[in-house]
């Protein structure tokens, strides 16, 4: 991460927490917590961080979150703009 005009050293997984906050606050938006588009969570993720890291990372990231459960998908995830996804504890 730059901070200070500098750089700082951060897990890889520094957004994750973000990314998860960011789905429950559209998922509250939601009559029902339904799947979203992954690019609208991942372009409202993007808007909300001041550091160089691109849309591509976000999605790495949110890859991960689906293969460990947190998230669920509904589509083909070739890109993403080709499925959508909810958290898991939503909407049970």
């Amino acid at each position: 991460m730059w901070e200070n005009k500098k750089i700082k050293a951060v897990n890889e997984d520094y957004f994750d927490q973000l990314m998860i906050a960011t789905a429950q606050k559209l998922h509250n938006k939601q009559v029902k917590p339904d799947f979203m588009k992954s690019a609208r969570l991942i372009g409202e993720v993007y808007g909300h961080i001041d550091n160089h890291v691109g849309d591509a990372f976000l999605e790495y990231r949110l890859r991960h979150l689906l293969y460990n459960g947190v998230f669920e998908i509904k589509g083909i995830p070739k890109g993403m703009r080709y499925y959508r996804v909810k958290l898991k504890e939503c909407g049970k």
